[in-house]
């Protein structure tokens, strides 16, 4: 049975693999909305391992992309009310809640099946034919 490797850890999580997934899911969610294909592609090989995010984040291409994004946002929290922000905030924070208990599951999951393979077992064999 092959073990199914966790997918790259991105080097700003610090090994958090929650963290990781959802900046990996928020870089994803971006390269779908930004129609620059050199966005793509950065997003891509950060996402994949190929590129760090730390050193793509200073890159132009990052900033032309998510310049406009940032602004847009910013100004769409500036006239949240106060309630609204508080409710944003707690559904994040059930969003990543949830994304540590998934990762907790699969880190479960794949230690199992690592045991698994360990414990392969022989007692049907002839070690003398």
């Amino acid at each position: 049975m092959s073990n199914p490797e966790p997918e790259p850890m991105l080097d700003i999580a610090r090994g958090d693999a929650a963290l990781s997934r959802h900046l990996k899911n928020s870089l994803t969610l971006l390269r779908d909305k930004v129609a620059d294909p050199e966005f793509g592609k950065l997003v891509d090989d950060v996402v994949s391992g190929r590129r760090s995010l730390r050193d793509t984040f200073t890159s132009p291409v990052f900033f032309r992309a998510l310049n406009p994004l940032m602004e847009q946002g910013a100004e769409h929290y500036r006239h949240l009310s106060e309630e609204e922000r508080e409710e944003l905030g707690r559904t994040g924070e059930q969003q990543f809640e949830q994304l540590r208990r998934d990762e907790e599951q699969q880190a479960e999951v794949r230690a199992r099946r690592r045991d698994e393979d360990d414990d392969e077992d022989f007692s049907d064999r002839s070690w003398l034919s």
